[in-house]
This record gives structure tokens, C-alpha cells and sequence, in this order.
């Protein structure tokens, strides 16, 4: 890992809700668990396969308080509620490498303790089917606006930011 790399991923599970214990009419559907990497395991099985694992710091995706989207509809984690952190027996703090997206997050400057969530596609990533070039550009997730004012994005210079992890190795192991 670098030190200059944001972390972000998010899983897509699905899931089975149920009103009550007597329900006998559940409700599929997905949910999206949105977290922080925090470490990478990569399980060799006797140079057969191998298989990558993430652990990952998750935030509460079932109250308001973890997660909300803002006024222009941007999805907002709070990671000072943390969900599925290994504490507790059925906690499961791990995915599959296979199962997670790449996203960023955005400290919100008027929200304390929020970050805005940034979707994007990863480079050299090609869907490669039969769907036209306007199906694979309408589905991609971006910023919804034409343009930006990039003088938002410039910080206060009386505000310092942490631009770089000095908690990663800046070598590469393999």
C-alpha cells in the first residue's frame, strides 16, 4: 500500500428483512455496507489458489446516525459508529477482495465527523459486453454536475490537512 492511497470501499449484500417473528412474507433487497480498509490478507492455498481477504472498519448503515444522504443527495458516512467491528462472535469484519468496490471519501467541511461519499470507475476497467458505449456511460457514477468550482475544494490556509499516512510502509510487498 501507499501512503498517498484513500481507502474506501463499499459491499453490495443482499438481504432478507423480516417484519416480526411471525412474518412469513420477507422482503429481499440490498443493502450497501460502506467502510474503511484496514488491512489486506492474502490466504496461499500450497500455490493451488489463493485468496485476498479485506478487514475493514464499517459504518452504520442501519441508523441515521452512521449514514444519510445531504440536501443534493450525496451519501454521507459518519465512521465514529462502526458496525461488524470482530468484537462479538457473529461479527464479521471481513470480505472477499471479489466482493468490494473502490470509493473515496470527503471529509464534509460543514459536517462534523461526515464524509461524503465518491464513487468511481477504476482505471483500465472494461465491462466488456453487449451493451452500447451510451449503456456503460449512463451507468457509470459521477459527480452530478457539468462543472465544478474548483476554489471549493481549495483548502484554508489556515487550516492544515492530513495529505499523507504515515501509519503504511511506503514499500510494496508481495
Amino acid at each position: 500500500m501507499r501512503r498517498t492511497q484513500n481507502c474506501g470501499i463499499v459491499v453490495n449484500s443482499s438481504i432478507t428483512s423480516y417484519a416480526n417473528a411471525r412474518d412469513s412474507n420477507p422482503i429481499e433487497g440490498n443493502v450497501e455496507y460502506y467502510g474503511l480498509l484496514t488491512d489486506i490478507i492474502e490466504l496461499d492455498y500450497y500455490g493451488r489458489w489463493k485468496v485476498v481477504l479485506f478487514r475493514c472498519d464499517r459504518g452504520d448503515v442501519n441508523t441515521a446516525r452512521g449514514i444519510k444522504k445531504d440536501q443534493i443527495g450525496f451519501t454521507m458516512v459518519n465512521f465514529s459508529r462502526l458496525i461488524h467491528t470482530g468484537q462479538q462472535l457473529i461479527d464479521e469484519p471481513y470480505v472477499f477482495s471479489s466482493q468490494v468496490k473502490q470509493v473515496f471519501y470527503s471529509k464534509d467541511p460543514t459536517d462534523e465527523g461526515w464524509y461524503v461519499v465518491l464513487r468511481n470507475t477504476p482505471r483500465d476497467l472494461f465491462d466488456i459486453d453487449n451493451g452500447s458505449r451510451d449503456d456503460i456511460v449512463e451507468r457509470s457514477e459521477t459527480l452530478p454536475f457539468p462543472e465544478q468550482n474548483l476554489n471549493e475544494n481549495i483548502p484554508n490556509t489556515s487550516t492544515q490537512h492530513q495529505w499523507v499516512r504515515h501509519d503504511v510502509d511506503e514499500d510494496i510487498y508481495q
